[in-house]
């Protein structure tokens, strides 16, 4: 396929890996930050943003989760600023702002309101040095500055940044060193998954509703393929707990479907069974992970993702393949993703 439009957002795609790479060249200065903060106790964590951040919020908050005990939650910026109450008062709360540009309005007032509480620290996951501005802390992917409107490798060294914080507060230094080799797992999958999308939509122009299905920490990865597909290819996409869609929304499943499964290794036998059942609707499958070819052999599609990973440490692998769904739904379209319709880089809202 002729790549004639979004062709800026096509390229940062391709870069994922070099952002991935600078994150590791940067682990001492992160883990020291990691380790100031982490001095003091909290009795919860609250990852927080908006949009694609707060997809990966809830990424983030899984990854902590598995890894901690002190609880932890995802929060959208403008629920923190509206009833900072309900998640701060009387608490001893880390809060975690994570943002791609540190002039998005909403991270602003939401993290202002919930600085005004005694107990609060703020520790920014970002892409932008600025954030040290407005935060206690900040953690930051340091090559990763987009030129494109759409978040992709932003988005994925941000998950990276969030496993890594909570492998690291967890002590598991050697499931960190165990992705020392992670950049060259990105440039392989990114070709692989490439080709699959490409595939995908080449052969199934019909399709008109793109469902991902996650669980666990692929919950959020989910719902930013979902978002991707939406911002590049204005069509038709959600994204949901994988055994929550039979719970109606599968009633709108036919052959202009595509059941895109993000396999979790501790859901395999239920996500297979699901997708058989899509399948016998008339819906096109695909499922990504590990063991699907075995697991999973009447699905139409399968990519293992062949890294010797557990879960948390691919979250922020498997999401490329919603990015290029949506940029191959867009060509399809002939619409230009580099220029979504309504969006820009980060929403400044005007006082």
């Amino acid at each position: 396929m002729e790549k004639k439009n979004s062709s800026l957002t096509y390229s940062e795609i391709y870069n994922q890996d070099v952002s991935f790479a600078a994150i590791n060249n940067t682990l001492p200065e992160i883990m020291s930050t990691l380790d100031k903060v982490f001095e003091k106790e909290y009795d919860e964590l609250i990852f927080t943003g908006c949009g694609t951040s707060l997809y990966l919020a809830q990424t983030a908050a899984h990854a902590w989760m598995t890894y901690n005990n002190t609880p932890a939650k995802a929060v959208c910026c403008s629920e923190l600023y509206f009833f900072p109450e309900v998640y701060l008062k009387g608490k001893r709360v880390l809060v975690l702002p994570i943002t791609r540009k540190s002039y998005t309005t909403e991270v602003r007032m939401a993290i202002e309101k919930a600085r005004t509480y005694p107990n609060v620290t703020t520790l920014s996951i970002t892409c932008d040095a600025d954030s040290k501005l407005y935060n206690d802390n900040y953690i930051l992917s340091p090559d990763t500055a987009e030129d494109s409107v759409i978040m992709t490798r932003s988005f994925t060294s941000m998950v990276y940044l969030s496993v890594i914080l909570s492998m690291y507060a967890a002590g598991r230094h050697e499931e960190i060193e165990q992705m020392k080799d992670y950049p060259a797992h990105a440039k392989r999958l990114l070709a692989s998954m490439d080709n699959l999308a490409k595939k995908i939509v080449e052969e199934h122009s019909n399709l008109n509703l793109f469902i991902t299905l996650g669980q666990g920490i692929y919950y959020g990865v989910a719902n930013e393929c979902m978002n991707k597909m939406k911002e590049m290819g204005l069509t038709n996409s959600e994204a949901y707990y994988g055994m929550e869609y039979r719970h109606g929304p599968m009633s709108l499943v036919d052959e202009n479907t595509l059941i895109l499964t993000l396999a979790h290794p501790d859901t395999m036998k239920e996500d297979a069974a699901l997708l058989s059942q899509m399948k016998s609707y008339g819906a096109v499958t695909a499922v990504l992970g590990d063991g699907v070819t075995e697991c999973m052999k009447d699905a139409d599609y399968h990519l293992e993702m062949g890294c010797s990973y557990n879960a948390q440490q691919n979250a922020a692998l498997i999401g490329f393949i919603g990015q290029f769904i949506g940029y191959y739904i867009a060509e399809q379209k002939n619409i230009d993703a580099d220029n979504p319709r309504h969006l820009t880089q980060a929403i400044v809202l005007e006082k």
